[in-house]
């Protein structure tokens, strides 16, 4: 009779064990929500993956800087910091062909795609700087409004400010592009 616990039944259940927490992983990478968040009053910026990742754009000392959490593991990115000078390197151009794509084909998708995004919250009050464009937007905007998770206004005083908290999944997203390709 065979050791339940000897060395190779050991790494047969590591195996299945990390094979199940990969899966588990990417089913939560798939259908968790990946949720957006604006607010511009705050100056906060957020993409986020709940539990995988999750990035903001900060203001700091004059610098745009981004932070970054990949599994619980903090990191800063500078997307402007200079970097050390680069050997140029000769670029051979390569031609290719671009398929002309006609927007008529795209459409569906893009109804599709647009359908995939849920607004939990948008708060918008915005000044044009044109009289006449911010009166043909208050009853675009009244027509839109629901009062509870849409509100758009205009206003004649030139503030600007957008709340906005936007989900969707990236399952969904790929389920559109495979059904529309």
């Amino acid at each position: 009779m065979a050791n339940v616990f000897s060395r190779g039944y050991f790494y047969i259940m590591i195996w299945y064990i990390l094979i199940i927490v990969f899966t588990l992983l990417l089913f939560w990478i798939l259908l968790g929500p990946v949720i957006l968040r604006m607010n511009t009053e705050r100056g906060r910026y957020q993409l986020m993956l709940p539990g995988v990742v999750q990035a903001s754009v900060v203001v700091l000392e004059g610098q745009l800087i981004i932070r970054a959490w990949i599994f619980f593991i903090p990191f800063r990115i500078n997307p402007f910091r200079i970097k050390g000078k680069k050997k140029k390197k000769k670029d051979k151009v390569l031609k290719k062909r671009k398929k002309s794509r006609k927007l008529t084909g795209n459409i569906p998708m893009l109804k599709s795609a647009t359908r995939a995004f849920r607004v939990r919250k948008l708060h918008m009050n915005i000044d044009t700087a044109d009289f006449m464009m911010n009166a043909w937007l208050v009853p675009a905007f009244s027509a839109v409004n629901n009062g509870r998770n849409v509100q758009m206004q205009v206003n004649f005083e030139g503030n600007m400010f957008l709340d906005l908290d936007l989900r969707t999944r990236i399952g969904s997203l790929v389920w559109i592009l495979i059904k529309n390709r």
